[in-house]
């Protein structure tokens, strides 16, 4: 049951919605306007296990360099 991130392309509101199925998907609604113009948004994700020998300390969402 995937978290999808939106933004409203009518008040430009950026908001998560929990999807407990596909068909779901296809209702969704700005909770801010309740316009239907909202389109998925590009989520960056994270991992906080350690992965290569890396510490938790070095898990980031953020972008890295090289």
């Amino acid at each position: 049951m995937p978290i999808y991130e939106y933004r409203c392309g009518e008040c430009g509101e950026k908001f998560d919605k929990w999807h407990r199925s596909m068909s779901g998907m296809y209702e969704v609604h700005c909770p801010k306007c309740g316009s239907q113009s909202v389109n998925r948004a590009v989520s960056l994700c994270c991992s906080t296990s350690p992965v290569g020998g890396a510490s938790l300390a070095d898990s980031s969402c953020a972008p890295t360099s090289g």
